[in-house]
């Protein structure tokens, strides 16, 4: 009966040392693990500067434009495009004939 008396505070005692020792040592562990996984992940993530991210979305807004162009030209007609075609043509010479005389 003396040494469970005896033991009791010493156990009680222990518990109240190591259990917060072992408690913040693991919070720690846990926490730092977290912290560099979401640090990883944050930095995979920002791989383009300003200047990089604008020269991408102007060749994206390019290519938006060329893919409308591609697609009205698909609508219009084989005899429409013969037509601007040759409006085309009958307008350059125009202005390469305005462009002699002067």
């Amino acid at each position: 009966m003396a040494k469970k008396k005896a033991f009791t505070p010493l156990l009680y005692l222990a518990s109240i040392v190591c259990l917060p020792w072992w408690i913040s040592l693991s919070f720690n562990k846990s926490l730092e693990s977290w912290v560099t996984n979401w640090w990883n992940t944050g930095q995979s993530e920002t791989f383009l500067n300003d200047i990089q991210e604008k020269s991408i979305l102007e060749k994206f807004i390019e290519l938006e434009e060329l893919l409308l162009l591609d697609e009205m030209i698909k609508e219009y007609s084989e005899t429409h495009l013969q037509k601007l075609r040759i409006g085309i043509h009958k307008e350059t010479i125009q202005l390469i004939k305005i462009h002699n005389e002067d």
